[in-house]
């Protein structure tokens, strides 16, 4: 059986990041910021809500209520994703917390919880498979993902560019999903709790007043 490695253990410099890229940026530490950092340790759910993938829970904890921060990424993540240089230039938008509640059959969402925008950037870029594409084009991008790590069986779910959201169905090795995310998401566990980070919203205005200060300068 092949060993699936879900952790990335790099040290970052202090007061820095360093990308999957080898770049490095400046970060801004937070006033007030968790004692504890966000395990990413694999454990086994005590709550019970995700002991079946038939118990696999919503994209966030009220699925009757979408928050602001869902909507917004729904409607821009092929936005977000042309502009993805420009994000992996700046720690507060690379920051930027998009919660959604992945989570496998089992082990819950340890190892996958409160990505960032940057998480899900370098993911798209090292995990081809996550980035669904029809004609040789990006389709869907990969925002959730839900299933067995034991059977493979799947189900997660992408944004497609109109902002519609569908499911997507992996075919084997899911572990080639799960684990790439695990990883990158790992990466960064300290950097969350010690850093700032803009709000989804605020990094989104910059990159629109970013491109229209462009067309007005040309």
């Amino acid at each position: 059986m092949a060993i699936i490695t879900t952790k990335e253990n790099v040290f970052h410099p202090e007061g820095k990041i360093i990308l999957r890229s080898g770049a490095v940026l400046d970060c801004y530490p937070k006033r007030d910021c968790p004692k504890e950092s966000i395990s990413d340790d694999l454990s086994v759910d005590s709550s019970g809500e995700f002991l079946s993938l038939k118990k696999a829970p919503s994209t966030t904890k009220d699925p009757e209520r979408i928050p602001r921060w869902e909507e917004l990424f729904l409607k821009e993540a092929f936005f977000l994703h042309r502009h993805k240089d420009r994000i992996l230039s700046d720690s507060r938008m690379f920051l930027t917390p998009l919660p959604f509640r992945s989570g496998l059959a089992y082990s819950g969402t340890s190892g996958m919880g409160e990505p960032t925008l940057g998480t899900y950037l370098e993911w798209w870029e090292d995990c081809p498979r996550s980035v669904i594409e029809h004609n040789g084009k990006p389709f869907a991008l990969t925002f959730h993902i839900a299933g067995s790590p034991l059977s493979g069986s799947n189900c997660c779910m992408a944004v497609r560019e109109d902002g519609k959201k569908i499911s997507v169905r992996f075919p084997s090795p899911f572990s080639e999903i799960w684990s790439s995310f695990m990883r990158i998401n790992s990466r960064y566990r300290e950097a969350k709790r010690l850093y700032e980070a803009f709000p989804l919203e605020k990094t989104i205005r910059i990159l629109h007043e970013e491109d229209a200060e462009t067309v007005t300068k040309k």
